[in-house]
């Protein structure tokens, strides 16, 4: 049996919490973060900034085509902008993760897309540059979340106290053609030469709903 990581990008809480529980998913992950529409954009619409619940789920794949069939027919995930579903292959896990599940003989395979999952690691304060050049190069949005750099040599000290730099952190789905041309404008722009000192990798898609197309 494979495992994979299945991510949903979504702004009602509510909703990630049924899924949980409708399909018993028993390892879990809710992480809060926003959505990439730049600020100009929201104050000429008279809107805040769109606040995102991101959950990352361990699913076995018998479970998979299960998922995004309900997601896709049972929520509003494929209304443009309101969401985004997609499937992670996991490389390795431990014992009791693989345990947990039990296997179902007989699964249907459930066709590839050709996606891919950008991720932009970078110094707070470049996401709206990066998604603009991502923009422009094929990716039709993205969604922020807030970290922080640990143990590395940027750290400082202020009264004695290490402080680490903050982190922002792009996740863009996109077209497997667009992927190289994506990435590269981002790192030619605000890669570790820059002033945004940005790294970023891809990571394959197994299935994915949402994309409103």
């Amino acid at each position: 049996m494979n495992l994979k990581i299945l991510f949903i990008i979504n702004d009602e809480e509510k909703k990630l919490s049924r899924i949980v529980n409708k399909f018993s998913l028993p390892f879990n992950t809710l992480m809060h973060g926003e959505g990439t529409a730049s600020q100009g954009i929201l104050d000429f619409l008279g809107l805040a900034k769109t606040e995102k619940n991101i959950l990352f789920s361990i699913i076995p794949d018998n479970k998979e085509k299960e998922i995004m069939t309900f997601l896709e027919n049972n929520t509003n995930i494929e209304d443009f902008g309101k969401g985004i579903a997609f499937t992670v292959p996991m490389s390795s896990s431990p014992k009791y993760i693989r345990d947990t599940f039990k296997t179902v003989e007989g699964k249907e395979k459930m066709e590839k897309i050709n996606y891919h999952l950008i991720v932009t690691i970078a110094s707070e304060g470049s996401a709206d540059k990066i998604m603009n050049i991502a923009k422009r190069n094929g990716a039709n949005g993205g969604t922020l979340i807030k970290g922080r750099g640990i143990g590395g040599k940027n750290s400082f000290k202020l009264f004695n106290v290490t402080l680490e730099p903050e982190k922002d952190i792009i996740l863009i789905v996109c077209k497997n053609e667009n992927k190289d041309r994506i990435m590269h404008s981002i790192l030619e722009k605000n890669g570790m030469n820059t002033g945004s000192k940005g790294i970023c990798f891809s990571l394959p898609i197994d299935s994915a709903v949402g994309f409103g197309e």
